[in-house]
């Protein structure tokens, strides 16, 4: 999918010929691989297909493809963002990541959601106000958002389905026994993160429309040919 979406002449690919382009397309394949992976192993422990459906196995595969695009569409060679942009959005957003995995074996667990969305705001802002000019400080802005929030999401779901009871946030009540509450607690554990992920998505998309219309104008840009006037005889 990466190899076709990159041949797309609508503003997908390929590839500009620098270093951070290419690092931002294998951290793209990187994290569209672990989504793959998750639902992989979700199918697999998914039981009957109206069950795999009811858990959102579809919808997950369109926000995949939504984050996929936007990480294509910004690093193209006509229209897509210069060196530093890329690499100050994408290097914040997996800061972001890096930063919230780093808090959840310490914070008390019910801060550790509020904290992630204020370390991907901090990485918006921050990429916002270190790029110029304010155009292109907002794409980057964009990019820190939905590399943060995917790489987040990836993280918590790994994180909260290995770790240890204690990381868990408290459920609410329900089940009558120790056990029974402990395991509801890790299962809903990664839900709130949902919502981050469909945040990215939005950012997603917002980058790509803005990634696909600087492509559009750049060719419009390089087919409008000057004439000068002629010589007569």
């Amino acid at each position: 999918m990466v190899t076709v979406f990159g041949r797309l002449q609508l503003g997908f690919g390929p590839a500009a010929g620098s270093a951070a382009a290419w690092i931002v397309r294998l951290v793209a394949v990187v994290l569209a691989g672990v989504g793959v992976a998750e639902m992989i192993l979700g199918f697999v422990a998914g039981g009957s297909p109206s069950e795999q459906h009811s858990n959102g196995f579809p919808l997950a595969a369109v926000v995949l493809a939504v984050y996929l695009t936007a990480f294509l569409a910004v690093t193209r060679r006509d229209g897509g963002l210069p060196p530093r942009a890329l690499l100050t959005g994408v290097g914040l957003g997996l800061l972001a990541a890096a930063l919230f995995a780093g808090a959840v074996p310490l914070l008390w667990p019910e801060l550790v959601f509020w904290l992630g969305l204020l370390l991907i705001a901090a990485a918006a802002l921050g990429s916002g106000r270190l790029i110029r000019p304010a155009e292109v400080g907002v794409q980057a802005a964009l990019l820190a958002t939905l590399t943060a929030c995917q790489a987040l999401f990836f993280v918590a779901a790994v994180l909260y389905y290995y770790g240890p009871d204690a990381w868990m946030p408290y459920a609410g009540p329900g089940p009558l026994t120790l056990q029974g509450q402990l395991e509801q607690n890790r299962a809903e554990a990664i839900d709130p993160y949902a919502g981050l992920l469909f945040l990215g998505a939005v950012a997603a998309t917002g980058l790509t429309v803005q990634a696909v219309y600087a492509y559009r104008r750049s060719r419009a840009g390089t087919s409008t040919i000057s004439v000068g006037p002629q010589p007569v005889g």
